[in-house]
């Protein structure tokens, strides 16, 4: 029975050491994707996961309505929000709009 505790140690170690570097990682990026969705707010410049850059209207629970020109606003699911713009992103988009309207 003595000679098993060793081995058995050993997975007991690699299973957490495992599931440090796999699993807490993991949940970690899904805390803070929670956290930046439940941030969003009307002002805000986004791109989605598409591609499409806009400012934000309105929130709901579950969608989005972006402004992605002048009197152009679509309804986009709220996880297909990826990032916020940055400032320099954001006014590129403002003068690109104002050029077109």
């Amino acid at each position: 029975m003595e000679q098993w505790l060793p081995i058995v140690g050993w997975w007991v170690l690699i299973i957490v050491l495992f599931w440090w570097m796999l699993v807490v990682p993991q949940q970690r990026q899904r805390r803070e994707r929670e956290r930046f969705l439940d941030s969003l707010k009307p002002g805000d410049e986004v791109a989605t996961s598409d591609g499409i850059c806009g400012r934000i209207l309105s929130v709901d629970e579950n969608m989005v309505t972006l402004r992605i020109a002048e009197g152009i606003d679509i309804r986009v699911l709220k996880s297909g929000i990826m990032r916020r713009l940055t400032k320099e992103e954001a006014a590129k988009l403002k003068s690109v709009l104002h050029k077109r309207g």
